[in-house]
């Protein structure tokens, strides 16, 4: 009898890494027995504080809006809402290159109707502090700073997995088992190698 595997990913829907490991996650979920718990975290609270290159600026007001967004979602429709939202936004926001802005919000709320969420959200600083609380439970899992995506397997914590692109068939299931394994060796801290340019 196969046990359900709980899994926790904390992302920021705008890094494109991220939006790759989640729908490798997604997909494999169910042929891995896999419960996702989708979470929060935030580019813009991460790098608050540095100096950053002018071209980066754009991608953090972009985390910050998409970040209230969600979590404007997370706060009416609970996981479900959230989930559908993401990937709503992904495919709009990656899939089709439409930038934030009303019309990007609109198409993604329309996709779950949210009961007090707006597009005017997007620049709802009350939303910041269950942004921020999201993403620091994330780093506080971590146990260090880490950027998007953060996964939580069997109670431990990596970066990443960082994917170039969405593993297929065998490869996407493979992948799964290695994380989980790794994730049951208490002495595993790292493995990296360089990556493709994105």
């Amino acid at each position: 009898m196969s046990t359900q595997i709980n899994v926790r990913i904390w992302l920021d829907p705008v890094c494109p890494f991220s939006w790759n490991t989640a729908r490798w996650l997604d997909a494999v979920a169910p042929q891995a027995g896999a419960r996702i718990d989708w979470q929060l975290m935030n580019l813009a609270v991460l790098n608050e504080g540095r100096e950053l290159p002018q071209e980066q600026h754009a991608r953090l007001r972009d985390s910050q809006q998409i970040g209230r967004l969600m979590a404007g979602v997370q706060r009416d429709l609970g996981q479900p809402g959230l989930h559908a939202a993401y990937f709503t936004f992904g495919r709009l926001y990656f899939d089709e290159s439409l930038p934030v802005g009303t019309e990007l919000a609109d198409g993604v709320l329309a996709a779950v109707a949210p009961l007090r969420t707006t597009s005017e959200s997007l620049s709802d600083t009350s939303l910041d502090a269950a942004v921020r609380s999201s993403h620091e439970a994330g780093q506080r899992a971590l146990g260090d700073v880490g950027g998007s995506p953060l996964l939580q397997v069997r109670g431990r914590t990596f970066f990443g997995p960082v994917l170039t692109a969405v593993p297929v068939q065998d490869s996407a299931r493979q992948l799964f088992d290695a994380v989980v394994g790794l994730a049951g060796v208490p002495e595993f801290a790292q493995l990296q190698r360089p990556r493709a340019a994105h």
